[in-house]
């Protein structure tokens, strides 16, 4: 069972999850909070961690484990565009109208890296982070494409957007290989390959695109202003049209077989792919207008149905999640000791770097060097 998390403008995040009944599957909320004081721009999920920006300024962290607030990063002095952790989930990449990206280490939040004025001093406006954690491409109001090197912490190159006609992008994402991405703007999308460092595909829409949803690294799904769904092949002219939504296509997701969709109007809807098709499981509507999307695919951090009638059930469920926590603070460390291999910010040195902001290990070195001069003086 896995659990849509969703953001509005009204400040919320709402959670929500599939619960199949005798005659039908429904759509019922795991959760509601309201840490934000302002519209939630954007959303993303790394484990146990969902960040949230805002119109607030605000980086919202919430630990999903407890269903608490778990830290908050004021790091921004503007709308907070785009949020993004790495896939190793290491670390966590924020974009804002201040005009900074912001790399914080995840678990002790600390800043490692400030790329101030990335994009001139323009609202950072997206991030999309490769497969590999290697690198980083991000769009902003400078009408740039800006690739940064993760490894390195330092930006590649750059990409004039305005000198191939292409103006005002908003969103931007790489397919499940990394070496395609998409990127949208106006009534297009375009689809861009890395090996051959252009644009592969132009897609012209009847609809200003609004959100686009890789399924392989050859089939896309693109939500349109007017409510509808198209699904396409990068190899292929043909394209595919659902009526899905009476609205504004918002932001859409896919998963294991699984596509969501939310609307302006805070109607959401689950679909199941058959065939290269899709058919509605079930939608409810949240009360609210949903802004952003993303998907909590583990089981054991999602609220189960609430069977308080019946104590001896609680009581067993109780002592198996008490359980599954213990099991899972060694499995835990084993994962993260994985993941932690060359690339994405890992052991990585940035030298003499102001923008740096991380001083704890020089305060550890200075510390050793004191310990170290007293007992050279005793023995003189």
């Amino acid at each position: 069972m896995d659990e849509l998390v969703v953001g509005t403008y009204e400040g919320f995040l709402l959670g929500y999850s599939i619960f199949s009944e005798p005659t039908e599957s429904k759509l019922k909320q795991t959760f509601a909070t309201q840490s934000h004081t302002s519209s939630v721009r954007c959303v993303s999920l790394s484990e146990k961690f969902l960040a949230s920006g805002g119109t607030d300024d605000k980086v919202v962290v919430i630990d999903l484990k407890t269903r608490k607030e778990h830290t908050v990063l004021m790091n921004h002095d503007g709308t907070i565009n785009t949020v993004a952790f790495t896939n190793s989930g290491t670390h966590l990449l924020t974009g804002s109208d201040d005009g900074n990206i912001i790399v914080t280490r995840t678990g002790n939040w600390q800043i490692e890296k400030i790329w101030k004025k990335a994009h001139g001093g323009q609202p950072v406006t997206a991030i999309a982070i490769h497969p590999s954690d290697k690198l980083a491409l991000s769009i902003g109001g400078d009408k740039t494409l800006r690739t940064w090197n993760l490894i390195k912490g330092r930006p590649a190159f750059t990409i004039n957007l305005s000198s191939k006609g292409i103006s005002m992008p908003t969103e931007i994402r790489f397919s499940p290989g990394g070496d395609r991405f998409s990127l949208i703007y106006q009534q297009c999308v375009d689809v861009w390959t890395i090996s051959k460092a252009g644009v592969e595909k132009h897609i012209t829409c009847n609809s200003k695109p609004t959100s686009v949803q890789w399924i392989t690294d050859d089939k896309l799904y693109v939500g349109l202003d007017n409510g509808n769904i198209i699904a396409l092949n990068v190899s292929d002219s043909q394209a595919l049209t659902y009526q899905a939504h009476k609205q504004r296509v918002k932001c859409l997701h896919y998963e294991n077989e699984v596509l969501y969709s939310a609307s302006s109007a805070g109607e959401l809807k689950v679909w199941s792919e058959n065939d290269s098709k899709l058919s509605e499981i079930c939608s409810t509507n949240a009360g609210c207008r949903l802004t952003c999307v993303t998907l909590n695919r583990q089981n054991h951090l999602i609220k189960k149905e609430d069977n308080s009638d019946n104590g001896e059930h609680s009581e067993e469920a109780e002592d198996i999640n008490n359980s599954e926590q213990s099991d899972d603070e060694p499995a835990e460390k084993v994962s993260i000791a994985h993941k932690r291999q060359p690339g994405a910010f890992v052991r990585v040195s940035y030298g003499s770097d102001n923008e740096n902001n991380s001083e704890a290990p020089p305060k550890k070195k200075i510390k050793k060097r004191k310990r170290n001069k007293k007992p050279k003086n005793k023995v003189n």
